[in-house]
């Protein structure tokens, strides 16, 4: 696939008991982004053809605002979205 493109239209995020960290999601969303595109990049290298999905949702991910750094956050999200998405197409 000579034009390889990877599209998101809108990505939603819901942070629960969060408690005061609502200040990080901007954050870790943006990462998130970032990090599923380079996954994908990789794992749609051979696709072959064009995929559209409408809709998409990714499982839950358990992570701890209180343990765990944005960047490790993110990927928990982006391998979740990854995975979800594989398994769409």
């Amino acid at each position: 696939m000579g034009d390889q493109r990877i599209e998101l239209g809108v990505m939603r995020l819901t942070i629960l008991n969060g408690g005061d960290y609502e200040h990080r999601a901007a954050n870790i969303a943006q990462s998130m982004c970032s990090q599923v595109y380079e996954m994908l990049g990789r794992a749609l290298q051979n696709l072959g053809a064009d995929v559209t999905l409408a809709q998409l949702d990714a499982p839950p991910v358990q992570v701890s605002m209180d343990t765990m750094d944005d960047e490790t956050i993110a990927r928990a999200g982006a391998e979740a979205i990854c995975r979800a998405l594989l398994e769409a197409i």
